[in-house]
């Protein structure tokens, strides 16, 4: 029996906030999207390069400085194309604004080529991405599902034992509670949460330990 799998992520920690980005690898097409690619471009090109595969698509959870830095790059290197919620947009494009506001120097973003919304079925690289509008961290925060893998790549929505930040500019806190509760915790339990930050969990495990939702979600 082939027990290869169809997927294989592969995360680098990115940037001076340690964001995790990840390339999710199409396995017999050795073709990749790459989910949030927030800093250090040479770097996720030289993975690209060690593992052997293309670029087929650049997928943004949403537009916060250190999710974007390294799309330039990628884009310019690549030619993939870039996607991302249209509430995002303006935010994503003042990615160097926003740096500066911590001492960082974040490159200019390019326009996105494609823009993403509640429902839409993404294909890049031979994947079929489930788009699943989870707004609360920023307006514009999606998160990517693979159904088939039980995997959903959730940005800065929720994290091993914690949720993302509601404070700065279009956070909200209930908006963030209700996107988690009810559409990431109605996945299967063990679906697993690829994060913004940290390491990967599963629903079930949030659901259980988290927090945020221990008193009932």
């Amino acid at each position: 029996m082939n027990r290869t799998p169809r997927v294989r992520v592969h995360v680098l920690e990115v940037g001076p906030l340690a964001v995790a980005c990840y390339i999710v690898e199409h396995v017999a097409d050795r073709k990749a999207a790459v989910i949030d690619p927030g800093g250090d471009g040479e770097a996720i090109l030289g993975e690209i390069g060690k593992l052997g595969i293309s670029v087929d698509g650049i997928l943004l959870t949403h537009g916060h400085f250190d999710h974007v830095g390294a799309v330039a790059l990628l884009r310019e290197k690549t030619g993939a194309k870039v996607r991302i919620h249209k509430a995002d947009v303006k935010r994503m494009k003042s990615a160097r604004t926003q740096g500066l506001m911590f001492g960082l120097r974040i490159p200019d973003t390019p326009d996105p080529d494609a823009l993403v919304e509640e429902g839409d079925r993404v294909a890049v690289a031979g994947l079929e991405f489930l788009v699943v509008h989870t707004p609360g961290h920023t307006p514009g925060c999606v998160s990517y599902l693979l159904e088939r893998e039980k995997m959903a790549f959730v940005g800065d929505l929720i994290f091993a034992g914690s949720i993302g930040r509601t404070d700065l500019p279009g956070g909200d806190y209930d908006t963030l509670i209700r996107a988690v509760r009810e559409k990431i915790f109605v996945l299967p339990d063990d679906t697993a949460l690829f994060p913004g930050h940290g390491p990967a969990t599963t629903v079930g495990e949030e659901k259980r330990s988290n927090p945020f939702f221990t008193g009932g979600w």
